[in-house]
């Protein structure tokens, strides 16, 4: 019997740190960044992989000023 392959997702991200790429993976999110330290002459990886803890604050919710005058 063949195991089925999984298969997931991954979206591509430009930020002012530079091009990001989320993913997740079993419920678990992840952000991967290039190596900005990596020499060539190294065995260093080409990206770093990050799990991401970010939680939204409960209770927050978007600011909206429609007070404002121009």
């Amino acid at each position: 019997m063949l195991k089925e392959k999984k298969k997931y997702g991954a979206w591509l991200k430009s930020t002012a740190n530079g091009d990001v790429i989320n993913f997740t993976i079993e419920g678990k999110k992840y952000n991967m960044w290039k190596n900005k330290y990596k020499k060539p002459e190294t065995n260093q990886p080409d990206y770093q992989i990050y799990e991401d803890n970010y939680t939204k604050p409960e209770g927050t919710q978007p600011i909206v000023n429609d007070d404002l005058e121009f």
